[in-house]
């Protein structure tokens, strides 16, 4: 699974952890606590859908359609955004998270989209 294994995918997950560990912890720091998980989860999210398809497809050049990638920002965006804080009161709903959506699915389009470099045996991914 090399997939799962570049720098900036583990960079964004252990951010992500970190931070979470942080609100565990109660440690809230502004504007780590309100959007870094907003910022991360798209990049997390779709690098492990990536890695998901490339191993069931046996195709490591495998990358995820454009398409793909908006509807996940629409549906993170519906979802967290609008309705779950119509019925939870634990989320809140915040338009910057939607652009944190937006710019984590563009760094996950620009730098983790990519064919992997070389062709790798089938069951890599």
């Amino acid at each position: 699974m090399r997939t799962l294994l570049h720098p900036l995918f583990l960079t964004c997950l252990s951010l992500f952890c970190l931070n979470q560990a942080l609100e565990q912890a109660q440690v809230y720091i502004w504007p780590l606590h309100t959007h870094l998980d907003d910022l991360l989860c798209l990049p997390v999210t779709l690098r492990i859908v990536l890695a998901v398809q490339r191993a069931y497809f046996r195709n490591p050049r495998m990358v995820l359609p454009v398409r793909h990638i908006v509807f996940a920002v629409a549906a993170f965006s519906v979802c967290f955004e609008l309705l779950f804080p119509l019925y939870k009161t634990l989320y809140t709903a915040d338009a910057l998270d939607v652009l944190a959506y937006m710019l984590g699915a563009l760094i996950f389009y620009i730098y983790l989209n990519k064919p992997l470099d070389r062709p790798a045996a089938a069951a890599e991914g």
